[in-house]
């Protein structure tokens, strides 16, 4: 695995790279946001046993 950082927008050397970087972050960005989508912001339950069956159910439609 290699860094590869993207270059300023004023920078005066040229970047080979550019619309290759460019374009795999924004796909990393993407796959993260919906990972986050898909977790919960937070768990509503009364009881232990209603916790963990909504822990248990969201693992389960995860995968």
């Amino acid at each position: 695995m290699e860094l590869k950082i993207s270059k300023r927008k004023n920078s005066k050397k040229a970047d080979g790279h550019g619309f290759l970087k460019t374009t795999m972050r924004k796909r990393i960005e993407t796959s993260i946001r919906e990972i986050i989508e898909l977790t919960f912001q937070s768990i509503l339950a009364v009881t232990r046993e209603g916790f963990l069956l909504k822990i248990l159910l969201f693992v389960m439609a995860y995968h």
